[in-house]
This record gives C-alpha cells, sequence and structure tokens, in this order.
C-alpha cells in the first residue's frame, strides 16, 4: 500500500502512486511541504 502525500489517496503500486502525484501543480506541492515544515518546527 503506498499513500499520496499531498491528499492521503491510498494505491496498490508505487507505479500508480507516482502516476497519481504528478495530478498534483507544483503550487500544491510546495504548499503541502511548506505546511508539512511549519507543522514539524512547531512540535
Amino acid at each position: 500500500m503506498h499513500q499520496c502525500y499531498y491528499c492521503e489517496q491510498i494505491f496498490d503500486s508505487k507505479e500508480a502512486l507516482y502516476d497519481h502525484v504528478e495530478v498534483h501543480s507544483d503550487t500544491e506541492r510546495n504548499k503541502e511541504i511548506m505546511d508539512r515544515k511549519k507543522k514539524s518546527e512547531k512540535k
């Protein structure tokens, strides 16, 4: 099982996950990464 970091959707294979992740735009990707960094800094 593989989970998308951005929307938490679950996939059976790495290939399906990689294909799906390309759907997310760079702006969404950067926003998610920044949100995650901020959350990890608060802990």
